[in-house]
């Protein structure tokens, strides 16, 4: 009888330590996927800053190239997107679609005001027709994820 009630403690033994093993194999595969999930949460946003940051350039390019064609004539308050033309950026309202099969890149520009010292100002004020703001925004994922980027452009070349 003795010999038994051994052979039931041995399989209860057993059953335990695969129950154990089971669960630490378990925390450690939802620790890799949670891992994994934010190293790629990181990577996507990393991607997100670089598409703000090349769509703030290039809106200083199109400046550059001349105030008065390229940002003097845009419908302030419109949203804009990124598009090649030739060998020049340009901006057009029509989306060209995702970056990066993802990303979605916008464009906004709008006036700024400034008081009698010519601080800027978001309220009254006179519009300064030689600057304007500018927001970068770049979106993805579901649910939404998005990075900014906010400067104030000027027309420093007069042109």
């Amino acid at each position: 009888m003795r010999h038994v009630f051994q052979k039931g403690i041995g399989l209860i033994e057993i059953v335990i330590a695969i129950f154990v093993i089971s669960v630490s194999l378990f925390a450690v595969i939802q620790l890799s996927v949670f891992a994994l999930k934010a190293t790629a949460d990181r990577n996507d946003k990393a991607k997100a800053v670089v598409f703000a940051q090349e769509g703030m350039e290039a809106v200083r390019n199109i400046r550059d190239g001349s105030w008065t064609n390229n940002i003097a004539t845009l419908t302030f308050g419109a949203t804009y997107y990124l598009t090649v033309s030739g060998s020049q950026w340009a901006l057009t309202q029509t989306n060209p679609g995702a970056l990066d099969g993802k990303f979605t890149r916008t464009i906004m520009i709008a006036n700024v005001s400034r008081d009698i010292n010519s601080n800027i100002v978001s309220a009254g004020g006179t519009d300064d027709a030689s600057t304007k703001k500018v927001t970068v925004t770049v979106s993805w994922s579901t649910p939404a994820k998005s990075v900014q980027l906010v400067a104030y452009l000027m027309n420093i070349l007069k042109n």
